[in-house]
C-alpha cells in the first residue's frame, strides 16, 4: 500500500495496517459492485486541486458510502486517521490510488464470477495470546472428531436464501453447530467468532470448513484416529484432549450461590412484624395451608384464645415455627396477646390476618369489594436462590443497565419478539427457562453480549427455579403491539334516574290520582290480578281496614308495582278516620273493580246492578298487523285447515308434547313440524304459512311464538259454523 512518511513519534506508528488494509479492500469492493466514483465526490470539495480536504467533508464522503461497503464505523475512523496529516486535513489524493488506482485498469469485457472479487474468501481475524490459540486448536480438533457428516450442505442452504458469498448470520452458524449435535460452552463459541468474525455481524463458515477439513485430513493421513474417531493411544506425542461440555460450565444461574438460600431459612438479621408475617404468608399461600385446622384443636372452648404453649406447637406443626428464632417468636406472641388473659394467644385474629392472603373475611358483606390474590407484597417478595438486588454492589448494577439497554436496541431495531422462544423451553408455564437455554435464546436472536454482562443479567433475574424470564421481558420487552390489551375494570356506578322517576314531591291533585288509579287498574287488568284476595288476608276481623304498611305489601304482592310516593299518596286518599295508622282497603279495591264491573242505580236507589264488562288486553305487538291482502290469505289459509280439526286431527296433542312448560306457545318450527306430523303442511304454501304465524303470534321476549290454543279455537269454530273450504 502506498502511504505517506510517518515521521518518528506519531501517534498512527500504533495503528494495525492490517486494519486499515481491510476497510480499503471493502471500499475497493463496494467500488466495484456498484461502480461509483468516489474520488469524484472528493474532488468536487477541493476546487484548489490541491489534494488536501478537511476531516468532516472526508468522514461525510466515506460515511455516505459506509453501509454500502460493510465497514463498522471503527474502521471509517481507522482510515481517515491514516491519511491525515498534522493540521489536520486529509490526503484524499493518495486515498484514491490506494483505493481507485487498481480499478481504472479493470475492462468491462472481464470475465465476473460473483462480482466479490475484492473480497478475501480465506478471510480470518488473528488471534493473538498463545494460550487462545492453542485452545482454539483444540475446539477444532474435537469438532473435527465429531462431525461424521459435512457440514457445508447445511450453510449452502442457508445460501440460497441470503444470496450470500462464504459468509453467514452468527444465528444460522449456532443453529447449524447445535442441530449437528456439537457442543459448545460459551467461551468456546466466543472464541470462535473472534477467529472467523467477517463485517463485524458475518462468520465466514469457508474458511471454518476448509479448517476443519484440513485436520480431518491430516489425522486420516498419519494415521492418528482408531475406529472410534478417537486419538490413538500408543502414539507418543498425544495431542491434550478438550473436553467439551453438554452444559454450560456454570450450572445454574447462581456460580457464587451454590446453596439456595430460602427467603425463611436464611432470614435478615432483626426482622420487624411485617418482615415475620409476609414470611408465614408466602409459606402458607406456597404449600396451600389452611391455619386454622393446625390452631382451632387446641381450642376446645371455641373462645378463640390459646396457650402461647399450644401457639407456638401449632406454628410447629404447620411447618413455620423451624423459620422463626425465639426473638421473633416472642415478637409475634407479643402482636396477638389476648389483652384478658396475657398467658393466652388470641389465635383466631392471627389466622384472619394470615389467611388474607388469599381472601378477605366476609367478603359476602362487601360484593364490591376486588380481592388481589396473592398481595402485592407477597408477589414482590425475592424466590429463594435470587440475590438481593439492593446489595448487589455498583458496578455489576451498571454493567447490568448497560446490558439491557443494549437488548432493548437489538429489539427495537430488529423487531424481535422473545416470548414464544422462552415459552417453547417452559413446558411446565413456571416462568422460569434454564440459564444455559437462555444463553442459547440470545444467541439464536443475535443479542451479543460479554461474559461479566450475561452474568450480571442472570444474576438479577436468576434464582433456584433458574432464568425468570417474565420479569425480564416485562423490563426490557414489554410487548404491548403483540399482547392483548387488558380492559381494566370498570367503577361501579349508579344507574341513573329514570325520565319518568320525578323525584320532587308532586301536589295531590285530581289529575295525580286519576293517573295513579289508572295505572293501578292498567296493571290489574292486564295481569288479571285480584288485589282484594291479596289484602283481606291482612284484615283478620274483617273490619275492612288494615295496616299502612300491609296495604304496601299487598300492593306489592299483587304485582301492582308503583313508587313509594304514589303509595303514600293512594294511603293519604283512602285512610281511615277511626285509625290514622289504617287504610280502608275495600274502597280501594271497589274502584279498581270499576274496570270489572259496572253498578247500574237507575232502577232505583234499592236496586243495585252489577253489569259486567269485558275488557280485552291488547297482547298483539307491531310485528303481528296483518295488512288486507295478509287477513285475507290467512283467512282463506283457515278455512283449508277447518277440514280437520283438532277433535279430527288430534293436534293438541301434538303441540302439546312441544309445549313442556304449558304457557300455550310453541315456536313457528315446532308448529310446522305439528301439522307435518298430520300431514296438513300440503294444504298451505309458504305465504299462507307466514300469514298464519304472523297472526297467531305471540312475542316473548327476543323472538316471536305461536299461539297454538287460539288457532284450536278458531279451527273449531269454522269447523262448527261450516266455514270451510272443501274443494282446493
Amino acid at each position: 500500500m502506498h502511504s505517506t512518511k510517518i515521521k518518528e513519534g506519531d501517534d498512527r506508528e500504533e495503528m494495525e495496517l492490517n486494519q486499515i488494509w481491510r476497510g480499503c479492500r471493502k471500499i475497493q469492493g463496494a467500488i466495484f459492485r456498484y461502480n461509483f466514483d468516489i474520488c469524484a465526490d472528493l474532488k468536487q470539495h477541493d476546487p484548489c486541486c490541491s489534494g488536501f480536504v478537511s476531516e468532516p467533508i472526508f468522514t461525510a464522503v466515506l460515511g455516505k458510502y459506509r453501509k454500502v461497503a460493510g465497514m463498522s464505523e471503527s474502521e471509517l475512523r481507522d482510515v481517515t486517521d491514516y491519511f491525515q496529516i498534522r493540521d489536520g486535513r486529509v490526503a484524499y489524493r493518495q486515498f484514491c490510488k490506494v483505493v481507485c488506482s487498481e480499478t481504472l485498469h479493470k475492462t468491462a469485457k472481464s470475465d465476473l464470477a460473483t462480482g466479490l472479487e475484492w473480497n478475501d474468501p480465506w478471510h480470518v481475524n488473528v488471534v493473538p495470546q498463545p494460550e487462545d490459540r492453542r485452545r482454539l486448536c483444540l475446539i477444532l480438533l474435537k469438532i473435527a472428531q465429531l462431525c461424521n457428516i459435512p457440514l457445508m450442505p447445511y450453510f449452502q442452504d442457508y445460501e440460497l436464501i441470503a444470496q450470500n458469498v462464504g459468509v453467514v448470520t452468527v444465528a444460522h452458524f449456532s443453529r447449524v453447530l447445535h442441530f449437528m449435535k456439537i457442543p459448545l460452552s460459551e467461551s468456546d463459541f466466543l472464541l470462535l467468532l473472534r477467529r472467523y468474525m467477517k463485517d463485524g455481524y458475518l462468520v465466514n463458515y469457508v474458511a471454518f470448513l476448509k479448517h476443519i477439513d484440513n485436520i480431518i485430513a491430516y489425522l486420516g493421513e498419519h494415521h492418528l484416529l482408531d475406529n472410534s474417531h478417537d486419538i490413538i493411544k500408543d502414539f507418543p506425542g498425544r495431542l491434550v484432549d478438550l473436553e467439551l461440555s453438554q452444559l454450560p460450565a456454570i450450572d445454574g444461574c447462581k456460580a457464587v450461590h451454590p446453596i439456595f438460600p430460602d427467603a425463611c431459612s436464611t432470614p435478615k438479621k432483626n426482622r420487624n412484624q411485617c418482615d415475620i408475617l409476609f414470611c408465614i404468608q408466602n409459606y402458607i399461600y406456597k404449600n396451600q395451608v389452611r391455619t386454622s385446622e393446625f390452631l382451632e384443636s387446641y381450642d376446645s372452648l371455641n373462645v378463640g384464645s390459646i396457650t402461647k404453649n399450644q401457639f407456638e406447637r401449632g406454628l410447629s406443626n404447620m411447618g413455620v415455627g423451624k423459620y422463626l428464632t425465639q426473638r421473633e417468636m416472642s415478637i409475634l406472641l407479643e402482636r396477638y396477646t389476648d389483652p384478658v388473659d396475657t398467658n393466652r394467644v388470641r389465635w383466631r385474629n392471627f389466622a384472619d390476618e394470615i389467611d388474607t392472603v388469599f381472601t378477605i373475611k366476609n367478603l359476602e358483606k362487601m360484593p364490591q369489594c376486588v380481592v388481589e390474590s396473592p398481595l402485592r407484597h407477597i408477589q414482590e417478595l425475592p424466590r429463594p436462590g435470587a440475590v438481593p438486588w439492593e446489595t448487589v454492589p455498583t458496578n455489576i448494577r451498571d454493567l447490568c443497565e448497560d446490558a439491557m439497554g443494549k437488548i432493548r436496541i437489538r429489539i427495537r431495531n430488529r423487531r424481535l419478539y422473545l416470548h414464544p422462544f422462552f415459552r417453547s423451553y417452559d413446558k411446565l408455564n413456571s416462568g422460569h427457562v434454564r440459564c444455559n437455554i437462555t444463553k442459547q435464546i440470545f444467541r439464536t436472536n443475535g443479542i451479543l453480549l460479554s461474559d461479566p454482562e450475561q452474568d450480571s443479567v442472570l444474576s438479577r433475574y436468576g434464582n433456584e427455579l433458574g432464568f425468570c424470564y417474565t420479569k425480564f421481558l416485562d423490563d426490557v420487552d414489554p410487548a404491548e403491539y403483540a399482547m392483548p390489551a387488558m380492559v381494566t375494570k370498570q367503577e361501579l356506578v349508579e344507574c341513573p334516574p329514570f325520565a319518568r322517576d320525578n323525584l320532587e314531591p308532586e301536589d295531590i291533585s285530581e289529575e295525580v290520582i286519576v293517573r295513579i288509579l289508572t295505572n293501578a287498574k292498567r296493571q290489574a287488568v292486564v295481569k288479571s290480578v285480584a288485589v282484594m284476595e291479596f289484602m283481606k288476608d291482612y284484615d283478620r276481623h274483617r273490619e275492612g281496614e288494615i295496616l299502612e304498611s300491609d296495604f304496601k305489601r299487598a300492593l306489592d304482592n299483587s304485582s301492582v308495582i308503583i313508587t313509594e310516593e304514589e303509595a303514600n299518596i293512594l294511603c293519604n286518599i283512602f285512610r281511615s278516620p277511626n285509625r290514622v295508622s289504617c287504610v280502608r282497603y275495600r274502597d280501594f279495591c271497589k274502584a279498581l273493580d270499576e274496570i270489572f264491573i259496572q253498578l247500574d242505580t237507575n232502577l232505583g236507589d234499592q236496586i243495585v246492578t252489577a253489569v259486567p264488562l269485558l275488557h280485552l288486553p291488547n297482547l298483539d305487538c307491531v310485528d303481528c298487523f296483518l295488512s288486507f291482502d295478509e287477513r285475507t290469505i290467512c283467512s282463506q289459509a283457515l278455512m283449508k285447515l277447518a277440514r280437520k280439526p283438532d277433535e279430527i286431527s288430534n293436534l293438541s296433542q301434538v303441540f302439546k308434547d312441544f309445549d313442556r312448560e304449558q304457557c300455550g306457545s310453541i315456536t313457528q318450527n315446532q308448529f310446522l313440524r305439528g301439522i307435518t306430523v298430520r300431514d296438513m303442511h300440503v294444504m298451505l304454501s309458504s305465504r299462507e304459512f307466514q300469514a298464519i304465524c304472523k297472526c297467531f303470534g305471540v312475542k316473548k321476549g327476543m323472538c316471536m311464538e305461536f299461539n297454538y290454543r287460539e288457532f284450536l279455537k278458531i279451527l273449531d269454530v269454522l269447523f262448527s259454523t261450516g266455514q270451510m273450504k272443501r274443494n282446493y
